[in-house]
């Protein structure tokens, strides 16, 4: 104990377990005796699990590792690869045991947002994204799985919307009282009442009101959605859109259509599709942007945890806050760095990564965590879309060491790095056994 009160940090362990293309991740904040861990989860959720492992196999893991589950959790954003593992029938049994004393989630999530000056923009915004997953559950119930081509993509994008009901209701549970915080850049999440000597900075996502530019490629209001909602569901009853095959009926076969859906069957069939892509892509888009960027310090380590934010979630804390300079400095001490959006090309913003090759910084060791799985978005060829994004990854290990879920072997659950808690020495691997 320090000064007679405070426990003393010995040990920061980071655990990135094996979900697949999703992310989970347990920081583990070691004291000197006799005092106990505490735990942090930050996600924990698959859109497509790895060979051999399964969510209820991760939820063990994580129950084993915490001593009857985590002091806190953190939901970066509501999209199925982060949440999908606090609800449902496989992980309920073990999960529903958990009794976090902190759970912090992004302010788009606050079902009691004070109102304000800009309440209505706020609103919008969260009703918009609201609207959306509605749109991308029907979408994904319509189009077959089979599906290739422009509707492969819009379902793929649709379910990656999605985060069941459970997990939702589990994560209500769990934040009655005062146990949610729901945090935007610069309101602190708290975490210091939970593990002692531990402090985490909020850097995104930004409201409305101090950054309107994370509106872009969202709703101006929940029409947006429904208008879209409405007319896929006018165009499949009709059977003008047929989104469960990849071949459209022939115009021969379309006398029987007439009015506007026969209009709509001429004029916009491919157009349609693509509009679709473009609203289920705004979409993922959006949510991703509502994701918690956390600056957590631990004695002397300072570790980035991001989520799936990008660019217009980052720019405010890089180019516009009224403390970017002093929030500039701290990312350029940063130790670890848990990879944004599983390694794709626009959730790692050049200033960031900038910072941590100037001269004074680029020669001090750091450690980089991607949870990630090949093929699940592979982009078109040639795009540089694909996820994860090889030149990042080659950029990325050119300057940190980089452990990623895609390098364990099969049937191993987890990656775990340590570092002491005060000193210089980096992140290195534990290795199992």
């Amino acid at each position: 104990m320090t000064n007679g009160s405070t426990p003393a940090l010995d040990t920061v362990r980071v655990r990135m377990y094996q979900v697949g293309f999703g992310d989970c991740f347990l920081l583990s904040f070691e004291y000197t005796a006799p005092e106990p861990a505490r735990h942090v989860l930050i996600d924990f959720g698959s859109r497509r699990l790895a060979t051999g492992l399964d969510l209820a196999d991760i939820a063990h893991e994580i129950h084993a590792h915490t001593n009857g589950g985590p002091d806190s959790v953190v939901l970066s954003h509501r999209h199925q690869d982060h949440m999908s593992g606090f609800g449902g029938s496989n992980t309920a049994s073990i999960v529903g045991r958990w009794k976090p004393r902190l759970v912090v989630r992004p302010w788009t999530e606050d079902p009691n947002a004070p109102a304000d000056a800009d309440a209505p923009s706020q609103t919008s915004l969260r009703a918009g994204l609201a609207q959306g997953q509605v749109f991308a559950r029907a979408l994904s119930e319509v189009i077959a799985d089979s599906a290739r081509g422009a509707r492969g993509d819009i379902r793929d994008l649709a379910i990656a919307q999605l985060a069941n009901q459970a997990a939702i209701d589990q994560l209500a549970g769990w934040s009655k009282g005062r146990r949610g915080v729901y945090v935007n850049y610069g309101r602190p999440p708290a975490i210091d009442a939970i593990a002692p000597g531990v402090t985490a900075r909020v850097i995104g996502p930004p409201t409305v009101s101090q950054h309107p530019a994370v509106r872009r490629e969202r709703s101006t209001s929940p029409d947006y959605w429904q208008l879209y909602q409405g007319f896929l569901g006018q165009m499949v009853q009709a059977g003008a859109l047929d989104l469960a095959s990849e071949e459209q009926p022939a115009k021969s076969d379309d006398n029987r259509l007439v009015g506007p859906t026969r209009w709509l069957v001429e004029k916009l069939r491919g157009q349609e599709l693509r509009s679709i892509l473009r609203i289920v892509t705004a979409l993922d888009h959006a949510m991703n942007n509502t994701s918690v960027i956390l600056l957590i310090q631990a004695g002397d380590r300072r570790m980035l945890f991001c989520g799936d934010a990008q660019i217009e979630n980052w720019e405010y804390a890089l180019k516009f806050a009224d403390d970017r300079e002093e929030v500039l400095e701290l990312l350029r001490k940063v130790d670890l760095y848990k990879v944004g959006h599983h390694g794709s090309r626009n959730a790692t913003p050049r200033t960031l990564y900038n910072l941590w090759t100037e001269p004074g910084t680029r020669e001090r060791p750091m450690t980089a965590l991607i949870s990630t799985k090949p093929g699940v978005f592979p982009g078109k060829v040639g795009s540089g879309t694909e996820v994860p994004r090889e030149t990042l990854l080659t950029a990325l290990r050119q300057r940190l060491t980089v452990f990623t879920t895609m390098d364990l072997p099969q049937g191993q659950a987890y990656v775990e790095v340590a570092a002491p808690a005060f000193g210089d020495a980096p992140f290195t691997e534990v290795v199992p056994g």
